[in-house]
């Protein structure tokens, strides 16, 4: 991600061994068989060379005009431009803000047709295929910078995204080495370029996850299997030529044993080896810079949209190379700090095409800001989304979110993990509303286009909503705790580990709770939690509360009582996660 001069410090500090011009971003696919959900999930993570850095999500409506291009803004791209077809479709898009500099950068991409895009992860080849297969000098060629989008807003299937990347890169060339998924509701795949103009493709397995950094992937493919892979015309024999092809006796290629240098980096291996750890530890042991992990796998058990959410934010928590351990703070973790946004994209096959997209969208870095979801039908996203300008706006989703990761960043110890409990309720809450809205989408749809549109319209911007209210109240806790933190005292002495408060109804609601509000004759406005087998009683204001099972009453006290911000009663996590 993101031009040379921004991350040529990084390149060198990490001594990454490649000849590759940028080095951001995560990958990741899960395929619907062994998806929690039952969907195909394509993301990824978008990674910058700074920490503050605006994302914008908008949708950009269907047009139809003869003698349009989709330019290339970036400040060194020479006007660069592909023409566009007459008739290009409805997508929604994460985009920069306008004064970053470097063009519109639509990071992931859901269209009118059902098909999904995102991309790209940036990587890279060894010197002796490089020296074959150049990639384009600035200015005349294809970025990531516009790939994306250019895709989403004319093609309608994710095979037919693949045919027209191939055809793209076979005409214009690229200028960078990237990987991109594609997705729809019959497939998915994943396309690595390679060079100036070689590139392979592959559909992804259904039964399969994938987790990797900055690195090619693709392993075993076979150059008669044309229903399977994609690939460029002289992609072997630029193999051949560059010396060191792995073959087998069937005639397949080993394709990142051919192109890429003999041993992995760090840098970016570590990420795919931690994604094996997490989601099917069975598979790998140590980690080693030797080892070529398997890009497609078997989870050890289905995996949630959940899981990756929380992958995202993986610092490597629990083994040898926990960030939080001194010595390992020049590692590259797939939660770093520099996630501009990260971008989750499910794939329903019991949807109408044009909503069948579900986007969980983190604006600033996964390990603290929360996951919104918008479905693809969307006509128009929640004005946060919209605020222009990387500068600190208030108003603005990415910064209402990125305020709360700069606090709980500074001081992991005491302040990270009320932030990570809080959003995971959030976004265990949102997932089982989003499941439970499926068939009401498609009733609706079954209504009309435009009630379907206006439906899943209105739901994007209902969570945006209470998801963007919700970072003013857990930031100015955070930021209390962290005042009060900072005292002059050795060795941690007085501070306080942060816990988030929530909002009381909503969340006993989603642990099966009934919650009804009474007034007593003194005026105490009084709650009471009652489940099969739990009766929980709280007034506001009063730390005490009785709890009720099975005939026996206690009383026990909260951390905080109960009170009420913004028309909504709130408690202490720790009681919440009790229930």
């Amino acid at each position: 991600m993101r031009k040379l001069k921004l991350i040529v410090m990084t390149v060198i500090l990490t001594m990454i061994v490649t000849t590759s011009g940028a080095f951001a971003c995560t990958g990741m696919y899960v395929g619907k068989d062994v998806s929690a959900e039952g969907t195909t999930v394509i993301a990824r993570s978008e990674d910058q060379g700074s920490g503050s850095y605006n994302k914008m999500f908008k949708v950009q409506e269907r047009v139809t005009k003869s003698g349009r291009y989709y330019v290339d803004e970036g400040e060194d791209q020479n006007g660069f431009k592909v023409p566009l077809p007459k008739t290009t479709y409805k997508y929604t898009y994460v985009c920069d803000s306008s004064d970053a500099g470097d063009g519109q950068y639509p990071a992931s991409c859901t269209n009118e047709y059902g098909l999904a895009v995102v991309g790209t992860v940036s990587t890279g080849v060894k010197p002796e295929y490089e020296a074959l297969d150049p990639v384009n000098e600035t200015g005349t060629g294809l970025r990531e910078a516009i790939l994306p989008g250019l895709i989403a807003c004319q093609c309608k299937t994710a095979r037919g995204a693949v045919e027209k990347l191939g055809e793209l890169v076979d005409k214009y060339g690229s200028e960078e080495w990237n990987t991109l998924f594609f997705a729809d509701q019959k497939e998915a795949w994943i396309f690595e370029i390679y060079g100036g103009h070689t590139y392979a493709a592959m559909k992804m397995p259904t039964d399969k996850v994938a987790v990797f950094g900055n690195q090619i992937m693709i392993d075993w493919v076979d150059p008669k299997d044309t229903e399977n892979f994609f690939f460029s015309k002289n992609l072997f024999e630029t193999i051949d030529k560059a010396g060191g092809a792995v073959k087998d006796e069937q005639g397949r290629y080993n394709l990142v044993k051919s192109i890429d240098t003999p041993e992995r980096s760090e840098y970016s291996n570590m990420r795919t080896w931690r994604g094996h750890q997490v989601l099917a530890p069975s598979t790998v042991g140590e980690y080693s810079d030797k080892e070529f992990f398997e890009l497609f796998y078997s989870p050890d058990s289905k995996v949630s949209v959940i899981d990756l959410m929380k992958l995202y934010g993986d610092r490597y928590e629990g083994t040898e190379y926990d960030m939080m351990k001194a010595e390992n703070e020049g590692r590259r973790p797939i939660g770093v700090t520099r996630q501009s946004d990260v971008h989750i994209i499910q794939t329903y096959t019991n949807l109408p095409a044009e909503t069948c997209n579900l986007q969980w969208l983190s604006m600033g870095n996964a390990e603290h800001a929360v996951f919104v979801p918008a479905f693809s039908g969307i006509t128009d996203t929640f004005a946060g989304y919209k605020v222009d300008l990387n500068e600190y706006n208030e108003k603005s989703m990415y910064y209402a979110c990125k305020r709360i990761c700069g606090i709980a960043e500074m001081d992991r110890a005491f302040l990270s993990q009320g932030v990570k409990d809080f959003n995971l309720l959030q976004e265990k809450i949102m997932l089982k509303d989003m499941q439970n809205e499926v068939s009401k989408i498609a009733k609706q749809y079954k209504t009309s286009k435009k009630a379907g549109r206006a439906y899943v319209t209105a739901l994007a911007n209902k969570a945006a909503k209470v998801q963007y209210e919700n970072t003013e109240n857990l930031y100015n806790n955070l930021l209390l705790t962290a005042i009060d933190n900072v005292n002059d005292r050795a060795n941690n002495a007085r501070k306080h580990t942060f816990v988030a408060d929530t909002k009381l109804t909503q969340a006993a609601k989603y642990y099966g709770y009934t919650v009804t509000k009474t007034t007593t004759k003194s005026g105490d406005k009084v709650y009471t939690l009652k489940s099969a087998d739990k009766t929980y009683k709280l007034t506001k204001g009063k730390a005490a509360y009785t709890v009720t099972e099975k005939g026996v009453k206690k009383t026990a006290e909260l951390s905080k009582a109960p009170y009420v911000y913004g028309g909504y009663i709130y408690v202490p996590m720790d009681f919440v996660q009790g229930l």
